[in-house]
């Protein structure tokens, strides 16, 4: 992947998801902004993060992909964090939770917490596979 395929993929990107974190390399948390600006000066750090985007990989293990997962819901539920927002999962009655409530439910791990993190990890495999 050349310098103008990161940036191709870079503008297809939404404006939100360009600054919410995407890839880690060496347990720090990198934007695809901070990708794309490490990339175009050249630097060690951008090349490595190039593969990653051209594997389609986070460059992380389990854990941290789970963790990425979970700092990227609370960029963005932090936003407002009192509008209420309706939640359904197969298994558990529908209900309405503001975001400060659904990030309780992310850190206790519970059944709502733990899909809203496996969905989030599967969105961050689309984001990946833009091209």
């Amino acid at each position: 992947m050349t310098r103008e395929l990161v940036e191709s993929w870079f503008n297809k990107l939404s404006i939100v998801e360009r600054d919410l974190p995407l890839l880690i390399v060496s347990g720090i948390a990198y934007t695809p902004r901070t990708t794309l600006n490490e990339v175009k000066r050249g630097t060690a750090l951008g090349k490595h993060l190039q593969a990653l985007i051209e594997k389609k990989s986070f460059g992380t293990n389990q854990i941290e992909e789970q963790t990425l997962a979970k700092m990227r819901l609370r960029d963005i539920l932090i936003r407002e964090p009192e509008k209420p927002m309706f939640v359904t999962i197969q298994g558990v009655a529908p209900r309405a939770y503001t975001p400060k409530q659904l990030l309780t439910e992310i850190d206790a791990n519970s059944k709502i917490g733990r899909q809203w993190t496996n969905n989030e990890i599967s969105h961050m495999r689309r984001v990946l596979a833009v091209r």
